[in-house]
């Protein structure tokens, strides 16, 4: 899946106190976040380990697309 930000809605989150970077509410993201949480067997919110290993999964990801280009 390729990850194409959109003008209305960021990939990156604005600062909060959480530490959190990744926007999890951005089109494309949901649709990964949704699908992790389900491999995970996480039915409500993930803890902040779970949310953590989530970001670094996308930054991974967007970090092999720069790569790419």
């Amino acid at each position: 899946m390729e990850i194409k930000p959109t003008e209305k809605e960021p990939i990156y989150a604005p600062e909060n106190k959480y530490g959190y970077k990744i926007n999890v509410n951005h089109p494309v993201i949901r649709v990964l976040y949704d699908r992790y949480k389900k491999w995970k067997g996480i039915k409500m919110i993930p803890s902040d380990k779970e949310r953590f290993e989530f970001e670094h999964y996308i930054e991974q990801l967007i970090q092999k697309r720069r790569k790419q280009k």
